[in-house]
C-alpha cells in the first residue's frame, strides 16, 4: 500500500520570511512539485500542487488515470458580493495571492487517517481563508472559512470549485446524434438532488442537451457522477449537513464536454462543524 506523503522543503522555508511562504515542493516521485499527496486508497489519489490547486486521480488496475479529462481539478476560492450597475449584486472571485500560504502544520511522513491537515491562503485584498482536509480511505472532507476579511467590505464566501473535465473531447458536436456516439456515452451518468426536491434525479450523458442550471435553478444539495472514463468509479459531493451548504453549476458547453461543480457553505452556518464538503469515491 502506498503511503501518505507530506514533504516540505526545509531549505526554502529557512530562506523565506514567515507568513509569506510559498507552498514547498516535494522531490518524491510521482508527486513532483506537490505540497501534499495522499494515496491510501485503491480507488483514488489526491494531490495539492505548489500553486495551491488540487487534483484527484482515479485508479484502475492499480494505475492512475491521467489523460483525456479523466481527473478532477479542484480549486480553493473566495468570492465577494459586490454591487454592480443598477444596484444588482453579484459574486466576484478574489484571486489567490502568489506565495500567500502559511500555517502548514507539523511535518510528518505518515499521519493517521482522519487527522486534519490544512493551510491558510491569502487572496487579493488581504482576505485570508483557512482550508482544512481530512482524508479517509473512501474520500476526503474539505472545510473552508474566512479568518481575516482584509480590506473587504462586502459579504464573503470561501468555497471549492471542482472542474469536471471534457471526458469526451474526441467526440465532435456534429457526431452527437449518431448511434455509435450514444453507445460511448451510455456508461456516464449524473445523480443530482436539486434544492427543494425530495428525490434525486438522473441525467444520462446521452441526453447531451441537458443543462444543469436548468435542472437545478436554485442549486443542489448532492451531486454524483459515474463514468467508465473514470475507470468505472463514481464520485459524490455533499455537505456533511445538507442544509449547511449548496452546490452550484457553471456549464458553458454541452454537458459531455465539461462543467464546474462549485460548493459553498452557508455563510450563516460556516462556523458549524458540519459545514464541510464531503468528497467520496466509490
Amino acid at each position: 500500500m502506498k503511503r501518505f506523503l507530506v514533504t516540505f522543503s526545509i531549505a526554502l522555508g529557512l530562506l523565506l520570511p514567515a507568513g509569506s511562504e510559498e507552498l514547498p515542493a516535494t522531490l518524491d516521485k510521482p508527486y513532483l512539485g506537490c505540497w501534499l499527496a495522499f494515496s491510501e486508497s485503491r480507488d483514488f489519489e489526491f494531490v495539492i500542487g505548489g500553486d495551491g490547486d488540487a487534483e484527484l486521480f482515479f485508479i484502475k488496475n492499480r494505475k492512475r488515470l491521467s489523460t483525456g479529462g479523466c481527473t478532477l481539478k479542484i480549486y480553493y476560492v473566495v468570492e465577494e458580493k459586490v454591487k454592480g450597475k443598477g444596484g444588482a449584486s453579484r459574486w466576484v472571485s478574489r484571486r489567490m495571492v502568489q506565495d500567500g500560504f502559511e500555517d502548514f502544520g507539523k511535518e510528518t511522513a505518515e499521519p493517521p487517517l482522519r487527522k486534519p491537515l490544512g493551510f491558510t491562503a491569502t487572496f487579493t485584498g488581504g482576505i485570508k481563508a483557512r482550508i482544512v482536509h481530512v482524508f479517509t480511505k473512501s474520500g476526503l472532507e474539505i472545510s473552508t472559512r474566512i479568518i481575516d476579511k482584509g480590506e473587504s467590505k462586502g459579504d464573503l464566501r470561501p468555497g471549492v470549485k471542482v472542474l469536471v473535465g471534457d471526458l469526451f473531447r474526441h467526440i465532435d458536436d456534429a457526431d452527437l446524434e449518431k448511434r455509435e456516439t450514444e453507445s460511448k456515452l451510455e456508461d456516464t451518468r449524473i445523480s443530482v438532488l436539486p434544492v427543494g426536491a425530495r428525490r434525486a434525479s438522473r441525467i444520462k450523458f446521452e441526453d447531451y442537451d441537458s443543462v444543469l442550471t436548468e435542472e437545478c435553478p436554485k442549486g443542489a444539495r448532492a451531486f454524483a457522477l459515474e463514468s467508465d472514463r473514470y475507470g468505472g468509479h463514481e464520485f459524490q459531493l455533499i455537505t456533511a449537513n445538507q442544509e449547511y451548504g449548496v452546490i452550484e453549476f457553471v456549464q458553458r458547453k454541452s454537458i459531455i464536454h465539461g462543467f464546474y461543480v462549485n460548493w459553498f457553505p452557508d455563510p450563516t452556518k460556516a462556523e458549524e462543524n458540519d459545514a464541510r464538503l464531503l468528497l467520496k469515491v466509490k
